[in-house]
């Protein structure tokens, strides 16, 4: 028998051991675990519920969902980092998912420990203003905000966020310079937007459509690829000279990276087929939330391009997280 002969036998030989080895070590041998980077109760939380079940009849095995909250969802990646990457632990990821590793310094995970596996959903914000600021449109916004420079703000949900860098981004490509003021949530940040002492927030669909039906708010611009249903007379930011503004609260799904591509494989297939059921997109559009359920690739892409735009929106702004 030959070396090349040899070789070949070597690598049937290692194959088999490795087919044997996935047929003696059937996945998934118990429950799996998705982790959230939040606490209980918010729309992350909502959606990583909604999906454990359906999940876990594709899969034939338990799915819980463990809240990990804490240190802007570092406590969650890192635990997902260091588990065994047997394909039992993963978690649901947030906007926050793209940043925390460009604005934290000694991270004891890196983003390429990560594998994604779908992108979700997105959920598009709206800018809105006080009504009692006296401007209807979002140019008329920035010639006003042009003409304080420094005097007015815009509010956000922290430091790091998807809505603070939105902000930030629009301030560069605008050309105008506006305060950052970070809230704790929605409500006092409305508090104070409806009373004048802030000027600008973007913010999600659900929390703001009723402030502007009640006209206590007016909204300016939404930050989907087309105009939404419920806010049909306002422009997408695109319409508004802004292509590639995007802010937004997006949910996807990542495991370790080292977990074994088929079980990886499965994972996608399950998770984008439970998120785009019927039932489920007419549940999750009613919270202002529209399905994507992305291949691994597509999310992948997504999340480069996201770490790229907030590399340099971190940059210029000068945005630290310690």
């Amino acid at each position: 028998m030959g070396p090349s002969s040899r070789r070949g036998l070597a690598g049937m030989a290692g194959a088999l051991a490795t087919r044997t080895s996935w047929a003696a070590d059937p996945w998934p041998s118990r429950t799996l675990r998705i982790l959230t980077p939040f606490g209980a109760g918010g729309a992350m939380d909502m959606v990583a519920r909604l999906l454990a079940s359906p999940v876990s009849q594709a899969l034939g095995a338990p799915v819980v969902v463990e809240n990990r909250p804490g240190a802007t969802g570092t406590i969650c990646m890192g635990e997902v980092a260091q588990a065994a990457p047997d394909g039992h632990t993963m978690m649901i990821t947030g906007s926050s998912f793209a940043v925390v590793g460009l604005l934290m310094r000694d991270l004891p995970f890196r983003m390429s420990d990560f594998a994604p596996l779908t992108r979700l959903t997105v959920g598009p914000s709206v800018l809105v203003v006080p009504s009692q600021l006296g401007v209807r449109t979002l140019p008329e916004f920035i010639a006003a905000a042009k003409a304080r420079p420094g005097q007015w703000s815009y509010g956000s949900v922290g430091v790091g966020t998807s809505l603070h860098l939105g902000g930030e981004e629009l301030k560069m490509r605008a050309g105008i310079d506006l305060v950052h003021v970070p809230y704790r949530g929605w409500p006092p940040a409305s508090t104070d937007l409806i009373s004048g002492r802030i000027q600008m927030y973007f913010s999600t669909i659900p929390d703001a459509l009723p402030l502007i039906t009640a006209g206590r708010l007016r909204a300016l611009a939404v930050t989907h690829t087309e105009r939404l249903p419920a806010l049909a007379e306002v422009p997408t930011v695109a319409e508004l000279g802004f292509p590639g503004l995007r802010v937004s609260s997006d949910f996807g799904m990542a495991i370790g990276a080292g977990v074994p591509q088929p079980i990886r494989a499965r994972l996608e297939e399950v998770f984008r087929a439970a998120i785009r059921a019927p039932g489920m997109q007419e549940r999750l559009l009613a919270s202002g939330i529209f399905v994507v359920g992305s291949s691994a690739e597509e999310y992948a892409s997504l999340l480069a391009e996201d770490i790229a735009r907030y590399t340099e929106i971190i940059r210029v702004a000068g945005i630290r997280l310690e």
